[in-house]
């Protein structure tokens, strides 16, 4: 059975403007797949449907049994705090340092310090981040911004990953950086799904799943 699943999806911003219409997607666990498309395909709108944000005009979003769009407010909060979201919309809490914002989550799930600093000691190394973790947001890479921000999307272990456009504003050299460190955590068993307009950045992805829009 898929981890994710939408079923004959229509959905869009108004009855005028339908982004989707009667879409389907299967991914399974512990896949990698890139939903590959231009600005305004819809990469964006699905993602807000797989969060629970937007809710379809008709059809079935499901994430791991989970009907996400009849969710009620506390059981939407509670299956977001279930997955890992890296999008525009997200941004890092710029008061906050780099292992602040790694750490938040885990805080927040109440989760006992020593723990905390094992996970952060182990994402920290994985998404190169040694010695940032005392600089605050806008001091700064966007390739470090990205990476802090990926960082703390996995760093409590999510059942899914959502990326939208991972690469925006990056070059070549920090893309490709990008697609080695997504495809690493997809080798550690996590499913990875990224929609993306970048044809360089997907074709750094050979084991990826590729679904046009």
């Amino acid at each position: 059975m898929p981890l994710i699943s939408l079923t004959d999806v229509t959905a869009g911003y108004s009855s005028a403007s339908r982004v989707l219409t009667n879409f389907n997607l299967s991914i399974e666990k512990g896949s990698l797949t890139v939903l590959f498309g231009r600005s305004g395909s819809g990469k964006s709108t699905l993602f807000r449907l797989l969060t629970g944000e937007l809710k379809p005009d008709s059809g079935e979003v499901t994430v791991a049994d989970v009907a996400v769009s009849t969710l009620g407010a506390r059981a939407l909060a509670e299956y977001r705090r279930s997955i890992g979201i890296v999008s525009s919309d997200l941004k890092l809490i710029d008061n906050r340092t780099v292992e602040e914002n790694l750490a938040l989550s885990l805080e927040i799930g109440g989760m006992k310090r020593p723990r905390i600093d094992a996970q952060l000691e182990a994402v920290v190394e994985r998404f190169n981040l040694q010695g940032l973790q005392s600089p605050y947001p806008p001091d700064l890479s966007m390739s470090e911004r990205q990476r802090t921000a990926i960082a703390r999307a996995v760093i409590k272990e999510p059942l899914v990953l959502f990326v939208d456009e991972p690469t925006a504003h990056l070059d070549t050299t920090a893309s490709r950086e990008i697609a080695e460190l997504l495809a690493h955590e997809n080798l550690r068993g996590m499913t990875i799904l990224i929609g993306t307009s970048d044809e360089r950045f997907a074709a750094a992805l050979p084991t990826a799943g590729i679904v046009a829009l």
